[in-house]
């Protein structure tokens, strides 16, 4: 680490992933792609297969087993607890998407590069327990709040248990615990789609930039992603941290490196997503992912130094 506040070795490894964005946006501006379908495919097809690949794949063994559902526990409580003060600003569904992405970030596609560049290979365990973590609450509880846009209680419960990316979750981790082999032509199959959602996820944020015709910054969204983001979850992996090391000890450094730089990532891409398919301000969502990306490139080796 050299104690620089901007980490270039990052930024790099993310050009690609803003290459996609752009793509994205030329799609939408120059032939009229629309984000809904797209959107869909994401949703349903492509990041179930991710799930599915993820937990059938893991070492879920010891202290690395608890930590996906301590994140998981961390992820629910956020959302739910930052979903009534929404309520207080926004009565469109705006509330619904906020309180999702205070609940999340973009634990993959980010997270992973970021703790492999500023803390090495040895972080590979954590992470990807931490970003299982985070994907369960988004195929449950995440799923669940903003499906609350469009449904009652009952509605809405229906539709998290229709969703295949909630059962991908629990029929992958039974599969790993059971030692039971999935056939090589289903997992050639599911590493063949998985291999589809970054790029169509980042697409999607372009395409959301992409119904931008005049720039409104929606100040509001962005200060309440951010505070949430940027703010709330840093100072939670930090209790975290601290009851862990005082008391639990159930973790060693590492982890708790993984822990503070997962708590630093952007919001999660899968917002626009969800955005785009409820027809609630994607563009403004967009604008919020890539601004809060752009924010995180500084932000995170900022704060990473300083804790370190």
């Amino acid at each position: 680490m050299t104690g620089l506040p901007f980490d270039t070795t990052l930024a790099v490894k993310l050009v690609p992933l803003y290459l996609l964005v752009a793509i994205g946006f030329a799609l939408g501006r120059l032939f009229d792609v629309k984000g809904q379908d797209l959107g869909k495919l994401a949703l349903y097809v492509l990041s179930p297969a991710v799930v599915f690949k993820g937990f059938v794949t893991a070492s879920l063994h010891g202290a690395l087993l608890v930590l996906p559902f301590a994140v998981f526990g961390l992820c629910s409580l956020v959302a739910l607890g930052m979903q009534p003060v929404a309520g207080r600003f926004w009565h469109d569904g705006r509330e619904r998407i906020a309180s999702f992405a205070s609940g999340t970030g973009n634990t993959g596609f980010f997270g992973i590069p970021a703790c492999l560049s500023l803390i090495g290979p040895e972080a590979l365990p954590f992470v990807v327990m931490v970003s299982f973590g985070a994907t369960f609450y988004e195929n449950s509880v995440g799923f669940f709040t903003v499906a609350r846009s469009e449904a009652s209680v009952g509605g809405a419960l229906l539709r998290v248990l229709k969703y295949p990316g909630l059962h991908a979750c629990w029929l992958g981790a039974l599969l790993n615990l059971t030692g039971t082999a999935v056939p090589p032509p289903v997992m050639q199959t599911v590493e063949i789609v998985s291999g589809g959602f970054v790029p169509v996820g980042m697409m999607i944020v372009g395409l959301g930039l992409s119904q931008i015709h005049r720039l409104r910054l929606d100040l509001g969204f962005i200060a309440f992603t951010f505070l949430a983001k940027f703010a709330v979850w840093p100072a939670l992996a930090l209790a975290f941290i601290w009851v862990d090391t005082t008391g639990l000890h159930a973790f060693g450094r590492v982890a708790h490196q993984v822990m503070l730089i997962e708590s630093l990532t952007p919001m999660a891409a899968v917002t626009v997503v969800h955005a785009t398919l409820r027809n609630i301000h994607p563009d403004r969502a967009a604008i919020a992912v890539a601004l809060s990306t752009l924010f995180a490139l500084i932000w995170l080796p900022f704060v990473f130094t300083l804790a370190s």
